[in-house]
């Protein structure tokens, strides 16, 4: 549930602060987690289940501390940060987006909110996740995720809806939306409803990085998914990772990742 703090208290992205991007994948732990050092962003739907201790994030809205016992889905592309002291014992797992494309669950999530399982179907999602953790996720996992996120989907939500009503987190839905699709700075405020002078501040303030930097990065993460998993063409990752053409996306990747596709791909 949220926290009594106003919203945006604790956020995730402070300015000044840059959120680790990531890829994850079909993923699935059990760990005993601490405090995350940094905000992070990922473009997978992320599963936790707190088994005990307290479990705290801070998000670009405010705290949310996750119910023990409840399974708790969100969307990893907006900057989240685990704000707990060590002791929480956390199962975690993450679905690509390619694989929740159009699932009742991803929509609902994309708006920013928490969605949370009934706390007698705990023990329940305890064993799956568990089972999860302990093999190498694919498609018997995927397909038993699948069918858990439907029955969540009518489930009770913290956040989202008239709760991101801020114009930093209109413009972070429309992103999440289609950061795959071409895009401009203005395109993305004027679907947000926003100004595009003082949606972009705005922004800047909340995320602590331009709105043009975080789409880089929601792609970035999107084609190193595509590098790992696929045996696409460079143009074709390119592509399907929003870039316009080759040079801007091999200059964008040398930027962000430290090395080519080409290179991070044999690696």
């Amino acid at each position: 549930m949220r926290s009594s703090g106003p919203v945006g208290e604790g956020v995730a992205n402070p300015a000044g602060e840059r959120s680790l991007a990531q890829v994850i994948g079909l993923r699935a732990s059990h760990v005993g987690s601490g405090p995350m050092p940094r905000s992070h962003i990922h473009p997978e739907l992320e599963l936790n289940l707190a088994v005990s201790g307290s479990a705290r994030y801070a998000t670009v809205s405010g705290f949310v501390d996750l119910p023990v016992g409840r399974l708790a889905v969100f969307w990893g592309g907006y900057p989240h940060r685990l704000v707990t002291a060590h002791g929480v014992d956390l199962l975690w797992a993450t679905v690509p987006l390619a694989a929740v494309i159009g699932h009742p669950v991803l929509e609902r999530a994309l708006t920013g909110a928490f969605l949370y399982g009934e706390a007698d179907e705990g023990p329940h999602d305890a064993f799956l996740m568990r089972r999860w953790a302990g093999e190498e996720p694919g498609e018997v996992a995927l397909m038993e995720m699948h069918a858990r996120l439907a029955r969540l989907a009518a489930g009770p939500m913290i956040g989202g809806g008239e709760g991101l009503a801020r114009a930093a987190e209109r413009m972070l839905a429309v992103v999440a939306r289609h950061y795959t699709s071409e895009l401009t700075v203005a395109s993305i405020c004027e679907r947000a409803g926003v100004h595009p002078g003082y949606g972009a501040q705005a922004f800047r303030e909340a995320l602590g990085m331009p709105v043009w930097q975080y789409v880089t990065q929601l792609r970035l993460a999107h084609a190193r998914r595509l590098l790992s998993g696929t045996s696409w063409g460079v143009d074709r990752v390119a592509h399907e990772s929003g870039f316009q053409n080759r040079s801007s996306f091999y200059r964008a990747f040398r930027d962000g990742v430290g090395c080519t596709p080409v290179e991070y791909r044999r690696r």
